[in-house]
């Protein structure tokens, strides 16, 4: 018979005008922005659902603690130290469909059996989702594969915390993929992606853009009238963060840097003799993000993650620096066409950026005001609408919202 709730239905089914009760949503660690999306996400349907459950799963650790620690050192590994190897990875999986289909069926059968199990535990336990968003390419393979090798019925989303989509993030097997550019379907290489894809909120908390900068800079005890950079490498410090840091503090006329070394232990470590200089201030991993880059005028990024995406939402200019490889550059691509971010690709040029921003305040209100445009009409409690839309669908409801492909921002 199955387990039967106290109001009558059963897990997975949900009445008509019923609201998402328990989400799953798919994540990784794999640098900081797929989780803190995937935080963003419970946030805003917490507050938006009352009386949902929301759990996150890693993907990687559906292979195991251990397999999930290695993945994750072989990643910074090779972003660090083998760069190319991931660019020519990042290059045949943007340019050829065969690669690209054979790294799907790949991933989607190494992730999708063990997240069969992982749901069929659930299921037994009679605490099975009724909705699965997905913030990680991985995670959306393996519903992917799930919904076709096992008929999975579950409302299946994918929610890319990223200004470039690459083939890995697409799947027919996914409901509803919400995405930050209107353009991204030309780069999903998927059939049919139109009909999915909703231009989505960034997936920040709330914080960002709800403060004033005189007010962060007052509470972080930065001067009023300094020309304040922020710069980041993310949660793991990635990037050349220390050659660009020592770039600024010598400019003329003078910035005040304050570098973010995220976990990087040994960046933050390089950093602190130049505080001795007034420029500079350092900070190891933060959780006052929002706070930081309300008391910036520009944030300088490796152009990936959702740091950029936290940046518009303040707003705040940005400043690719030295892009990483891959979804770095191809993001980075995407926002400089649209007036969202200038691009240094080394010391000098990012030198010379910040000197044009800090010399030239035309320049600075255009990047601005192209990021305030953009977030406009951008709010997650819309994207959820959309979610909810879907959902009241599947179960018999109300009619789904339609495709916001023309709707706000860029």
């Amino acid at each position: 018979m199955g387990t039967v709730l106290d109001d009558g239905s059963r897990p997975g089914e949900a009445r008509a005008g019923d609201l998402p009760r328990r989400v799953l949503i798919i994540s990784a660690e794999m640098g900081e922005g797929h989780n803190a999306a995937a935080n963003a996400l419970t946030e805003a349907m917490q507050e938006a659902w009352p009386g949902c459950t929301v759990e996150q799963l890693d993907t990687m650790e559906l292979r195991g603690r251990r397999f999930a620690r290695a993945a994750r050192w072989a990643y910074s590994f090779q972003l660090s130290v083998l760069p190319w190897t991931y660019d020519v990875f990042y290059h045949w999986l943007s340019r050829s469909e065969r690669f690209a289909g054979a790294a799907r069926v790949a991933v989607g059968r190494f992730f999708g059996r063990r997240l069969a199990r992982a749901l069929s535990a659930k299921a037994l336990e009679g605490i099975e989702p009724d909705l699965i968003i997905s913030t990680y390419p991985f995670g959306s393979a393996a519903l992917d594969w799930l919904r076709e090798h096992q008929g999975l019925s579950t409302l299946a989303v994918t929610y890319i915390p990223a200004f470039h989509v690459h083939r890995l993030w697409a799947y027919p097997g996914i409901d509803l993929h919400f995405v930050m550019y209107d353009t991204a379907a030309q780069d999903a290489g998927m059939p049919g992606f139109e009909q999915t894809m909703r231009l989505g909120a960034p997936p920040v908390r709330q914080g960002f853009g709800a403060i004033s900068r005189a007010e962060a800079r007052a509470s972080l005890g930065l001067p009023q009238g300094d020309f304040v950079v922020l710069m980041t490498g993310g949660a793991w410090g990635l990037g050349d963060i220390a050659a660009g840091v020592q770039g600024l503090v010598d400019l003329e006329p003078p910035v005040h840097v304050v570098a973010v070394c995220g976990k990087n232990a040994g960046l933050l470590a390089d950093l602190r003799p130049l505080e001795r200089t007034g420029r500079l201030s350092v900070h190891g991993y933060v959780t006052n993000m929002a706070e930081l880059m309300a008391a910036s005028n520009v944030v300088v990024t490796n152009g990936a993650g959702v740091t950029v995406l936290e940046a518009l939402r303040t707003p705040r200019p940005v400043v690719a620096f030295a892009p990483l490889v891959g979804h770095g550059t191809a993001s980075t691509a995407e926002m400089v066409r649209r007036d969202l971010a200038l691009e240094a690709r080394d010391v000098p040029q990012l030198v010379e950026q910040i000197r044009r921003l800090r010399t030239r305040p035309e320049l600075l209100e255009k990047l601005e005001k192209a990021g305030q445009s953009w977030v406009e009409g951008r709010d997650l409690r819309r994207s959820l609408a959309e979610i909810e839309a879907a959902y009241r669908q599947r179960h018999g409801g109300g009619p789904v919202t339609p495709a916001l492909v023309g709707g706000p921002g860029r």
